[in-house]
């Protein structure tokens, strides 16, 4: 039911997209730093603490940039990553994963000489979240997928020419608490994050 609502959502957007012709299509490509606001882990009736070190994201996205307005609109797919070291108890370390599928809606500041700044949000879905954990009472891979999420960002970017741009940005995304099953049980865990990328763009 949830991937039938985001395709919906996905292919509503994509013919508002090609409704206009005043505009520009681009393309974005990005990666950085992401940073997870988790400091729990609760397996079974135990909630213990965990370390994740900083990780990575990394992803693209496909838009539209409307003309003569400040406005754009795009569909974003993102893959995050962090390691894991949990509770003794629980385990000797691992892996918290997840990808990404989301509609965002971009408002473009006046540009101050070739550098725009803009602030963001979208929704959408986690697609898969996977925490794997290594050793102790916890050891195995746990899973979820099709929770919906969504994110708001602020960043600027840098015009090289008229087709191609440079920028960054900072991005808090969340998902909420995750119930995910598999390996010796259940664990919960909030999937919060606090990114840092640099990206590239390009118009065409």
């Amino acid at each position: 039911m949830t991937r039938t609502l985001l395709l919906t959502t996905c292919l509503l957007t994509a013919s508002t997209l090609t409704a206009r012709a005043d505009g520009s299509f681009y393309v974005k490509l990005f990666g950085g730093l992401s940073d997870l606001q988790v400091d729990t882990l609760s397996f079974g009736s135990t909630t213990s603490q965990a370390d994740f070190d900083t990780g990575i994201a990394a992803g693209g996205a496909f838009g539209y940039d409307y003309a003569g307005s400040p406005w754009q609109a795009e569909i974003e797919y993102t893959y995050r990553s962090a390691d894991i070291t949990p509770a003794a108890s629980l385990g000797t370390g691992g892996d918290y994963a997840s990808t990404s599928l989301m509609v965002n809606g971009i408002y473009a500041f006046s540009a101050a000489g070739a550098v725009k700044p803009y602030v963001g949000a979208g929704i959408g879905f986690m697609t898969e979240v996977d925490l794997d954990i290594e050793g102790g009472a916890a050891a195995g891979e746990y899973e979820d997928s099709g929770v919906f999420a969504a994110q708001v960002m602020v960043g600027a970017e840098y015009a090289v020419s008229d087709r191609v741009g440079l920028y960054g940005e900072l991005r808090y995304f969340t998902a909420g608490s995750q119930t995910m099953t598999g390996g010796s049980g259940t664990i919960e865990a909030d999937y919060d994050s606090l990114d840092a990328i640099v990206g590239l763009s390009i118009r065409f």
